[in-house]
């Protein structure tokens, strides 16, 4: 079997790489904020990364759509003392230059016939050109498929490979300051996004045509509208899919309904995500009592969560809490995960996650209950775990009791 050449693309028209001098390069290729030495600290010569939020994490790379198309590998390879090399789908190649790639990139069509076998050939003869004795190199190997790793070590015969996954979730884990900044700025992007479109709904309340559908719209354009670069999802929990974690939004707001609102999106690939709680009118006495359940359950989870503690530790308490004062807790959504570059990473507030949180870890914290109608109620905001407690990145405002829908915008 024959496959198409891939194709080394030259952003500079000079041979495929910016000018430099004797012996200069781009280091490893890594974002400012990212240890140079980090290859010599996990033990490698070289590093495979494929995972589209590594790719984020590590070189500052956004290909928002790269998950959705498993098929199409994205890849970079950094190894030690020369230029890093991009493997990607042609349309990426002006993607990676906007965002100021200045290394090689090898991109190939949609007429190639397998990707993923031409990315082991070029990675394999870039390995081999690397050290005459064999390199060490650390991989994702959660994230690239086996055919693929077959081949890359039967093409690099001499190489030598280890898993980088855990190590690099560790890292991701524990957030700088600059990395909150992004968090931070995310989250206040999609809280504004949401309550613009709470906005347009408390203005469309006498003629009750508002729809489930419309109003997850325009939480989309208002998050672009407060810069977010990329949108995931958008949900309103209500009518039929008022007791479903998730469901299509269908049909229209109804007054006196307890609704859901849920909704994620980027910034420069980096994720927020929340979940508010609404009453298109008064909130009735029931729901009132339900919602204060809730807030009881995560107050709680609140209280423990810092530094030295666990996930499990933390659900666990809520679990009892939950049982002792006869709260209907939905325990198999979990409490919360990680936030970063993933929608979800770790460290998971859950019953069997051991790992000792830190400062610096960053969380989305997410009690589910139910209501009066078997509704879930839930309220999700993210925390940057700190000595003196969780620093709250997401809340536009105060979101401890139900927001009331009545048609007055000065609720705002």
């Amino acid at each position: 079997m024959t496959f198409r050449k891939a194709v080394f693309y030259n952003p500079l028209g000079n041979g495929g790489l910016e000018k430099k001098g004797k012996g200069d390069c781009m280091e490893t290729g890594f974002r400012e904020g990212v240890d140079k030495d980090l290859l010599s600290r996990w033990g490698v010569d070289a590093l495979l990364v494929a995972g589209a939020d590594s790719l984020v994490y590590l070189f500052n790379l956004e290909f928002p759509f790269s998950t959705q198309f498993p098929e199409k590998p994205v890849l970079v390879l950094s190894v030690k003392g020369r230029d890093p090399l991009l493997y990607c789908p042609f349309e990426f190649r002006r993607a990676a230059l906007d965002q100021g790639w200045k290394a090689e990139i090898v991109h190939y069509s949609d007429g190639l016939q397998d990707p993923w076998a031409t990315a082991a050939r070029t990675l394999s003869e870039r390995i081999n050109a690397s050290g005459a004795g064999g390199i060490t190199v650390g991989c994702e190997l959660r994230r690239i498929p086996e055919v693929f790793f077959a081949a890359l070590r039967e093409g690099c015969g001499k190489a030598r490979w280890k898993g980088i996954d855990g190590p690099l979730d560790d890292l991701r884990s524990e957030k700088s300051p600059a990395e909150v900044g992004h968090l931070k700025e995310a989250a206040e992007q999609l809280e504004y996004g949401l309550v613009g479109a709470l906005q347009h709904l408390e203005g469309s309340l006498e003629e009750n045509g508002y729809t489930l559908a419309e109003f997850c719209e325009r939480i989309r354009v208002h998050v672009y509208e407060s810069g977010g670069t990329a949108s995931g999802l958008s949900a309103a929990a209500a009518g039929t899919g008022k007791t479903l974690w998730y469901s299509l939004p269908r049909g229209k707001f109804i007054p006196g309904e307890l609704v859901r609102l849920e909704a994620s999106s980027r910034y420069k690939g980096w994720w927020a995500v929340t979940s508010r709680m609404i009453t298109l009118g008064e909130a009735d006495a029931l729901q009132q009592r339900s919602f204060r359940e809730n807030m009881l359950l995560r107050n709680r989870a609140l209280e423990l969560l810092v530094p030295g503690t666990t996930g499990a530790e933390i659900f666990h308490a809520v679990h009892d809490l939950a049982a002792s004062e006869g709260i209907p807790f939905r325990d198999e959504f979990g409490l919360g995960h990680g936030i970063g570059t993933a929608e979800r990473e770790s460290p998971f507030l859950s019953p069997d996650d051991d790992t000792k949180l830190r400062e610096g870890m960053c969380l989305v914290l997410a009690v589910y209950t139910e209501g009066p109608g078997r509704e879930l109620i839930c309220v999700k905001d993210t925390y940057c775990l700190q000595a003196a407690g969780p620093l709250c990145l997401s809340a536009y405002f105060s979101w401890d009791t139900l927001y009331e829908v009545t048609g007055f915008r000065s609720a705002h």
